[in-house]
């Protein structure tokens, strides 16, 4: 064929409008408010829905803001880069809100920055690879075919600042002229300004980038100083070992042992467990609710930096005496296991039940292991895989799936939501299976006295109310994500070394308790004597028929 006739890339030329730095602006801004904020728009729906001229008001404002922040941060030569990546932000966010749900606030931002290669995967599906390369990935790369005209080195002084006073005022007035309107709504739905974008996603990633600052400069404080064993714990006859499996997403509605219309725990069922049937989690997601748990706070004393500011319960456990071994199948220790040490579980372990990423039965080994080589009071911390989504059907092998057809997809959109909660429930049914194995393995050591704590970090939404997932925010969270299992078991000789009266622990089962009775309750499992251990908050206290350290 002639050369002539094929055209090179070279030959082939996009126009290129040229378009003053003022109209790329409110372009950028027009195509993020009016393609990249779904949730937003719904949101505004409900609130102004019967008042026109209060949503036109509201939205001029809002698109102001937008405009505002490209001009804030995007003066002259970084125009172009800065819209791209708060379209890319933008895009992404909005996937997500309308795949899962799923709102961006600054404990959004640590999960998706804190997260394994493995578990981020998972959420990267097709669809959303999709989505955001059509709505964010193909504009970010268009806004560098414009030519911006460009004003001169002396005026960009003066025209920098003049974009954002501009951009301010017309906020400013719209919101004054509806103040009392404008500020109850801001004040009592924060749903609205979290839902949009890029302005959600801005302030999380400056709210996180703040507290980790403010984190590695923070000192330790010492916790429970005067920690050592109590009388029962230094009158065993044999070393001590706790199993403390901190489950992964589990929530009570689909809990077999909390009345769930399904038998999703069947072996527990089977067993002499004392199960906790209305607990209440600390937070949403691990990266609230795991260190929550672990720390001697209070859901509303807890916080991210008072957290990292003290030391938590492995401290004080390993100052009575304790061994400590914290075993990972999921995120990390979440900066719990900092002075303690922690390892992730390997593959060789159980090659059969890891493939590509390990399913919580590779604990088991792990577990015979610490008890045939058991010298000393030990805790095991096993951080399971649980119930993490949307990957479900990863976390059990296909042969022991119950509930079917089960969704096999991370894409939710490729399922009903029959099989979603199918896939999920045989997921519940595998943590049953690992509990349950680990109870009869502690059971038959003649090695130590054993007892174990199973209690999920948070819930999870299926589906309800277009929710799914987990992490909303806790101004809005559902009882799904709020309610959780906990089960405990421990052997005839624990019992009687430790003076417990197992009974006494099921009648008093069915009350209302959260994650606040963890760190005090596990100190006085163990008889861990100190001062800072609060009976009121202790499970046990009332359940021995010695009172304890």
């Amino acid at each position: 064929m002639p050369e002539q006739i094929i055209p090179t890339l070279t030959a082939i030329r996009l126009p290129r409008p040229t378009v003053t730095q003022t109209t790329f602006n409110l372009i950028v801004a027009g195509f993020v408010m009016a393609a990249l904020n779904t949730g937003f728009w719904h949101r505004m729906r409900e609130i102004f829905g019967d008042n026109p001229v209060q949503m036109a008001l509201f939205s001029l404002a809002i698109f102001a803001l937008t405009v505002l922040t490209l001009e804030f941060f995007g003066p002259g030569r970084l125009q172009k880069p800065v819209a791209a990546v708060l379209i890319l932000l933008s895009a992404s966010a909005n996937y997500y809100e309308r795949a899962f749900g799923v709102l961006i606030d600054r404990e959004m931002v640590r999960n998706v920055l804190e997260t394994t290669f493995t578990e981020s995967s998972h959420l990267m599906t097709s669809g959303a690879v999709r989505t955001v390369l059509v709505t964010g990935i193909l504009p970010a790369a268009l806004v560098f075919l414009p030519r911006i005209r460009r004003v001169g080195r002396w005026q960009t002084l003066w025209r920098w600042p003049l974009g954002i006073m501009v951009s301010l005022a017309v906020l400013t007035g719209a919101l004054f002229a509806d103040f009392k309107t404008f500020s109850a709504v801001l004040r009592e739905r924060k749903d609205l300004m979290t839902s949009y974008q890029p302005g959600a996603t801005i302030g999380a990633l400056a709210r996180y980038a703040k507290q980790q600052m403010a984190a590695e400069a923070a000192a330790v404080q010492t916790v429970a100083p005067d920690a050592a064993p109590g009388p029962l714990l230094s009158a065993a006859k044999k070393p001590v070992l706790l199993v403390f499996f901190v489950g992964e997403t589990a929530r009570a509605q689909n809990f077999g042992l909390d009345g769930y219309a399904r038998q999703t725990t069947p072996e527990l069922a089977a067993r002499d467990v004392i199960n906790f049937t209305d607990v209440s989690s600390c937070g949403t997601s691990t990266a609230v609710s795991l260190p929550c748990m672990f720390s001697p706070f209070t859901q509303a004393d807890y916080s991210r930096d008072r957290f990292l500011g003290h030391e938590n319960l492995l401290d004080v456990m390993a100052r009575a005496g304790f061994a400590i071994r914290w075993i990972d199948n999921n995120t990390g220790d979440q900066h719990i296991a900092t002075r303690t040490g922690w390892d992730r579980v390997e593959t060789l372990i159980d090659p059969a039940a890891c493939d590509g990423e390990c399913r919580d039965e590779v604990f088991l080994p792990l577990i015979e292991q610490t008890l045939a080589g058991i010298k000393q009071n030990t805790v095991l911390v096993l951080h399971m895989i649980g119930n993490h989504g949307p990957a479900y059907h990863l976390r059990y092998p296909a042969d022991r799936a119950v509930f079917k057809p089960d969704c096999q997809t991370a894409e939710f959109s490729d399922c009903k939501v029959e099989e979603i909660v199918n896939a999920y429930d045989n997921a519940m049914l595998e943590t049953d299976h690992v509990l349950c194995a680990a109870i009869d393995m502690l059971s038959g050591s003649d090695k130590a006295l054993t007892a174990m704590l199973y209690v999920s970090d948070h819930g999870e939404s299926l589906g309800e109310n277009g929710l799914y997932l987990h992490a909303a925010p806790l101004f809005m969270a559902p009882e799904t994500q709020r309610k959780v299992p906990m089960v405990l078991w421990f052997d005839k000789a624990f019992g009687d070394a430790m003076q417990l009266d197992g009974d006494c622990l099921r009648a008093e089962a069915d009350q209302p308790i959260s994650h606040d009775n963890l760190f005090h309750s596990m100190l006085g499992l163990a008889d861990v004597a100190t001062k800072t251990r609060i009976p009121a908050l202790d499970l046990t206290s009332a359940c021995r028929t010695h009172e304890a350290g």
